[in-house]
């Protein structure tokens, strides 16, 4: 199986610059864009207070010249990383490709895709570039693995793009945490807000795309027979991976899709063949050589926040 996922040129200016406009304007995000601004105008303020006592002492001390012009340097740093990482490195799609041994006779290419959190930071138009490079990679399956919306106010018109995906064998999805209206805040704290699965259930059905929701699908294809599973999101306390994997006969290659990759810990889940999931955002904030520097929202923990990992068979 190859899995496809992604990839995109950087957004022009003209559209990074509507963005940071349209994410200033924010309401529920307000104390987000509030704390952005406050660090670029700390590097750039940095920076200037620098240049300006550098231009002002040029017959100072080396040492405290070396030392004033670093700590302007280090503004003029972090003012770029904030801006770059707000504005720009948000809407760049990554192409990552992989193969991955399947009980099939022949190779499918499979494109996966997850966590759109639509109506906050993401808009159609980055759904439409979405939609557009997966189609350009012609997949034979589409999976889709959960965070279509960001909060329980976003329009799910934001998703209409995905009616336009093309796949040979359909494009088959699961909800998310924030789909069933299930947050976490940094702090680690878990909150209940609305409920947008039959909504979206409802969505997704006008769009061709196959909800599982502790499901199955067979597909029998010259290849061999794939199943298709997904499960309901673990902190729903609803998913039920026994129930949807049990019976499955042993020829059949299985993929179960998941939002959360926790659904690892099911001894059951062994059973699936390739398990997809989204949830952690790639580690969401990086740094070379560290890692992620935010808590990874699962039991897993930042050692499993992205990439693909093979499970102990025993």
């Amino acid at each position: 199986v190859s899995l496809v996922i992604g990839h995109s040129p950087v957004p022009s200016l003209t559209y990074s610059c509507y963005t940071a406009i349209v994410f200033l304007l924010q309401r529920d995000i307000f104390p987000w864009d509030l704390a952005i601004l406050l660090l670029m105008a700390l590097g750039i303020g940095m920076f200037i207070l620098s240049y300006a006592w550098l231009k002002r002492a040029e017959r100072r001390k080396r040492l405290r010249r070396l030392l004033i012009g670093l700590f302007g340097v280090l503004g003029f740093v972090g003012f770029l990383l904030t801006a770059y990482g707000s504005f720009i490195e948000p809407h760049m799609l990554v192409t990552t490709r992989a193969a991955v041994a399947m009980p099939l006779q022949k190779p499918l290419r499979i494109a996966v895709i997850s966590d759109f959190h639509v109506g906050l930071y993401t808009g159609k138009h980055d759904i439409q570039r979405v939609v557009e490079r997966v189609n350009a990679a012609l997949p034979d399956l589409v999976l889709i693995a959960g965070d279509f919306i960001a909060t329980p106010e976003s329009d799910l018109a934001l998703l209409d793009p995905l009616k336009s995906l093309r796949s040979s064998l359909g494009t088959f999805a699961v909800l998310g945490n924030h789909d069933m209206g299930l947050y976490q805040t940094l702090r680690g704290k878990r909150m209940v807000l609305a409920d947008r699965t039959e909504a979206l259930r409802n969505k997704l059905k006008t769009m061709n795309i196959t909800l599982l929701e502790n499901q199955r699908r067979t597909l029998r294809l010259p290849e061999g027979v794939l199943v298709i599973a997904g499960v309901d999101d673990p902190w729903s306390g609803k998913a039920e991976v026994t129930r949807t994997l049990e019976g499955i006969s042993n020829e059949a290659a299985v993929i179960l899709l998941a939002h959360n990759p926790d659904v690892v810990l099911d001894q059951m889940s062994k059973r699936a063949n390739l398990i997809v999931s989204g949830h952690t955002h790639g580690g969401q904030f990086r740094l070379p050589f560290i890692g992620p520097l935010a808590p990874i929202p699962t039991k897993l923990g930042p050692k499993f926040d992205q990439g693909i990992f093979a499970i102990d068979s025993d």
